[in-house]
């Protein structure tokens, strides 16, 4: 027995005729299946990405803006690598 189950669905008939014309039969459950679960897929993208933010809000009110650390990054990567090459 497989893991299916059989559901009755509401689609506007314009959708419905498109679907019909364009995806044989046999294959349509499996068409609407997929595009389902790429839809939601897309919704826990998307809470992810508001539990993010709102972690990211939190932090911001809780620490505050913290500073940039690219130029201390390149300053140590250089006094690595003059103490590498002998030129410090």
């Amino acid at each position: 027995m497989t893991n299916t189950v059989r559901v009755s669905l509401v689609f506007p008939h314009e959708l419905w005729e498109e679907v019909k014309r364009t995806i044989p039969e046999g294959q349509r459950s499996r068409v609407i299946a997929q595009a389902t679960e790429r839809e939601l897929q897309q919704r826990r993208r998307l809470e992810s990405v508001g539990r993010l933010q709102a972690l990211h809000e939190e932090f911001l009110q809780k620490y505050g803006e913290m500073p940039g650390s690219a130029e201390d990054i390149c300053q140590m990567r250089e006094e690595r690598d003059a103490e590498l090459t002998g030129l410090h």
